[in-house]
Order: structure tokens, then sequence, then C-alpha cells
């Protein structure tokens, strides 16, 4: 079963799922461009790089070219499962995060591919109706801010940190279940 990250809104590569499951059905999506589905077009060169903007770390180079901006969606329906099962059509997604204020009538959400040839495909739903609104994809000019990775020894520190923690309340658990009993002593 796929899970959000907490507090990340990510989402990993999860089994698949039906799309009967997700509550949206492609008749009320609209209809897949024909573009978005041909495998022909993996050549980056068919569409335009846009620069990269501002001081960007080159490591995240590759990480910006491979996620999408996807805009215009309608806060209240579209969730994260939908976009990953809506993009798989195109390409392998990595992650998907979920942007914007849940409170207003839209919303964004930024789309990680595994590699750059599923980019143009995606870029081709642009207007295409997901729900009651069109989508608006574009490059993004960012790469999906990810929890970061542990090492092995802070993982280590982390989960003894939490077992001291569980002992201490098993502690105080046992203490409120059985309170000092003594025996009388006749």
């Amino acid at each position: 079963m796929t899970s959000l990250m907490p507090g990340a809104g990510l989402l990993p590569i999860p089994t698949p799922t039906p799309l009967t499951t997700l509550g949206v059905s492609f008749g009320t999506l609209g209809a897949i461009p024909a573009a978005a589905l041909e495998p022909n077009i993996t050549a980056l060169g068919e569409i335009p790089q846009p620069p990269i903007m501002g001081n960007v770390d080159p490591s995240k180079i590759d990480e910006i070219r491979r996620t999408v901006y996807v805009g215009n969606l309608n806060s209240q329906t579209t969730t994260a499962d939908q976009l990953l099962e809506f993009f798989k059509q195109v390409g392998e997604v990595k992650f998907v995060r979920m942007a914007g204020d849940e409170t207003q009538p839209t919303r964004f959400a930024f789309v990680e591919f595994a590699d750059q040839n599923s980019v143009p495909r995606a870029l081709a739903f642009n207007g295409v109706m997901f729900g009651d609104r069109p989508l608006k994809i574009n490059h993004s000019n960012n790469a999906i801010v990810k929890p970061p990775e542990m090492t092995p020894q802070a993982a280590a520190k982390e989960l003894e940190e939490v077992m001291k923690r569980v002992r201490e309340a098993q502690s105080f658990i046992s203490a409120a279940i059985e309170p000092d009993w003594f025996p009388d002593p006749c």
C-alpha cells in the first residue's frame, strides 16, 4: 500500500494500483494527447529546455530536468496518488509532491520522472482536462525537496533513542498498572 512520507507529501514508487481505485475515470480526465504516448518523443532537443534560474546546486540540475510543474489542480479532489497514476502513462515516476494551500481552490504539484525522456511526453498533457480543470504543465525550475537520507549510523542512533523512550514508557505503564503492593506481615 502506498502512503505519504510524514511531513513530506512525497510518494516513492509504489506497487501498481488499478486506475479504477482512484475515484477518477479517464472519461472525466479527458482525452490523452497522442503526443504524450508517442514512444518516438524521446529526444530532449524536440522541446527546448529552459535555462536554469539563479544559483542552483550543480548536483540538482539532473533532478530539475526530470521534474515538471503541474498547476491548476482542484484542491478538493486531486490527490498525489491520482497524479502518480496519471503520469505513469508517460514514464516511470520517482516522486510526486503536492504543494500550495489546501484551502485555496487550486493547488500545484511537482512530478519527478526517472529519466529526462519522459518530460517531453508529460509536457504534451498541458491543457488536458484532469477532473474539472485543464492541467498547466511546464518544466520545473526546482527539484523536489526530499527528506534527508540517513546514514546507517544516524539511523541506528535514532533507533536507539526511540527504544530508550519506549522502555521509559513501558516502565511508567508498569508502575501505573502494578502499584507497589506489599503483603500484610501478619
